[in-house]
């Protein structure tokens, strides 16, 4: 099955997916990944320990959602950053049950349906605070601020804690790929646990107050739940920054489209799915495989890792017509930007709100929102070689 010395025809270069590459562009991870799928489907690595990468759609899907066999529990960064586990990514069930239930009054559409007045308020206060200019710099005034904002209210925190999760966020990020990185995570996880120390005794109408509640029957211990808050705080706003910056772009590289989007505005949620697999804000989850599993023309053995091309399968060409191409009215769209599986992003009714509701208004609030400057985007892929997204996006209208 190995085929990592199998050669890119035009420049001779071994096909290896290399997350931690420097030159791992996204121009040049999108020409890898059909190189891939075309001819070496299940590709070798041998850093980090050797690994496995699937890069075709339905081998990435499939593995995504039989967690019996793929398991997550061998953590979500190759090499390991931290010595300390994620909840609930990290878990396979029974244990990974416990952490969905802590985490369920955050992560339910239900919960995402009841915090859509404060998105919109929110919305509203961030566009109202730049419109009468006539420019913004959409990453730091909308996609960055939007999603930090929404998490400040459900954990009710106050403004001074939501700029330290960003900063934390934006130190792991630079050290995702060096053993600086678990430093970090020990940092951050101390500080949660201060927090909890603080909640208990002054409970409010918050999830942390609600999650101390819910705990206090499945006694995780805290520092598994500092773990836990780690991941939903990083992941929770940085990947929803990631894919509400990834549509703003699309949207401001092409203002002939506001018109028709605005037309009918059932057509704003299916052209943000169809932009969200195009440009997915995440590319790659890690899996181990708990037995022999054959796939394409080998066997990935038991206790070798493989890398799940989430990036990859969202243009494979043998599941989305045209795949290299932004269909705005694609359906059905059975992408992969949100994962698949009991390891599905948990956040996704959230982001999904608040991508919805922030593109939606600045449609038409500020119709004809173009680009006006240097637009800088995620260029080699960061975090690890995972993270896809817009970090300057100027415009005018």
């Amino acid at each position: 099955m190995s085929c990592d010395q199998t050669e890119k025809p035009t420049t001779g270069e071994a096909l290896v997916f290399d997350p931690h590459s420097p030159e791992l562009t996204p121009d040049r991870a999108y020409e890898l990944y059909s190189d891939l799928r075309a001819t070496c489907p299940v590709a070798r690595g041998e850093k980090y320990g050797g690994y496995w990468a699937l890069s075709r759609y339905d081998d990435v899907k499939a593995a995504a959602m039989d967690h019996k066999r793929f398991s997550s529990t061998g953590g979500v960064y190759v090499p390991a950053v931290s010595e300390h586990r994620f909840p609930p990514i990290d878990f396979d069930p029974p244990e990974h049950a416990k952490f969905r239930k802590l985490i369920a009054p955050l992560t339910s559409s239900a919960a995402a349906k009841q915090m859509e007045p404060a998105i919109q308020a929110t919305v509203n206060r961030l566009i109202d605070s730049f419109i009468d200019t006539g420019r913004a710099e959409l990453v730091e005034q909308m996609s960055i601020p939007l999603p930090l904002d929404v998490i400040t209210q459900l954990y009710g925190l106050h403004p001074g804690q939501a700029n330290d999760i960003r900063e934390y966020s934006l130190e792991f990020l630079e050290h995702a790929s060096d053993s600086r990185g678990q430093a970090v995570v020990s940092r951050v996880c101390d500080y949660w646990m201060k927090v909890f120390d603080e909640r208990r005794q002054n409970p409010g109408d918050d999830f942390i107050s609600e999650l101390l509640k819910i705990n206090f029957d499945l006694d995780v211990p805290d520092e598994m739940l500092a773990n836990m808050m780690f991941i939903l705080t990083y992941a929770g706003h940085d990947s929803t920054a990631l894919g509400l910056g990834n549509t703003l772009l699309y949207l401001a590289e092409h203002p002939e489209v506001h018109a028709h989007l605005l037309e009918d505005e059932s057509r704003i949620p299916v052209a943000i799915d169809e932009i969200l697999r195009f440009h997915a804000p995440l590319h790659w989850f890690p899996r181990v495989a708990t037995e022999d599993v054959p796939i394409a023309d080998g066997v990935v053995r038991a206790g070798e890792r493989i890398m799940l091309l989430f990036g990859s399968a969202n243009r494979d060409t043998e599941v989305f017509p045209d795949a290299a191409e932004i269909v705005l009215d694609r359906t059905p769209n059975r992408h992969l930007s949100f994962g698949a599986g009991i390891h599905s992003c948990p956040g996704m009714p959230l982001a999904k709100a608040e991508i919805r509701i922030a593109v939606t208004t600045m449609l038409r609030r500020l119709p004809g929102f173009h680009i006006d400057g240097e637009v800088e985007r995620t260029s080699p892929l960061e975090g690890g070689g995972r993270h896809l997204g817009v970090r300057q996006l100027p415009v005018t209208w």
